[in-house]
C-alpha cells in the first residue's frame, strides 16, 4: 500500500517533473508531458504505460487499464491501497522513462 503523501513524494521526486493542474487533478510533466495523473479522492494514479508494458503490469492486481479508449493506448490505474511501494515506484519510473524517450515531433 502506498498512502497519498508517499505517492506525491515519489511523483514529485522524479528529475525535472513539474505538477501542473489537470481539470480537477494533479498531474506530473517532463518535457510538457504527462506521464501521470493523481486522482486523490479515489486513491490512484493513472500512468502513461505502452500497451505492452501495461500487459505485464496488469498481471498485478492493483494495475488495470483506464477503462475507456484511453486504456486501450496504455494508460493505466494503479490501486494505492493495494499496490506495493516497490512496484508504483517501478511503475512511475517507466512512465516517466517512456516520456523521456519519445522523439520530439517536428513542427509544420
Amino acid at each position: 500500500m502506498v498512502d497519498l503523501e508517499q505517492a506525491h513524494e515519489i511523483l514529485s521526486s522524479m528529475p525535472n517533473a513539474v505538477e501542473v493542474p489537470h481539470f480537477d487533478k494533479p498531474a506530473y510533466k517532463i518535457n510538457g508531458k504527462i506521464f501521470a495523473t493523481f486522482n486523490i479522492e479515489s486513491k490512484w494514479v493513472t500512468l502513461k504505460l505502452t500497451p505492452e508494458q501495461q500487459v505485464i503490469y496488469c498481471e498485478d492486481t492493483s494495475f488495470y487499464p483506464v477503462p475507456n479508449k484511453w486504456g486501450v493506448y496504455g494508460w493505466t490505474h494503479v490501486d494505492l491501497n493495494r499496490v506495493r511501494k516497490s512496484a508504483f515506484i517501478e511503475a512511475i519510473e517507466t512512465a516517466y522513462n517512456n516520456i523521456i524517450a519519445e522523439k520530439p515531433k517536428r513542427k509544420r
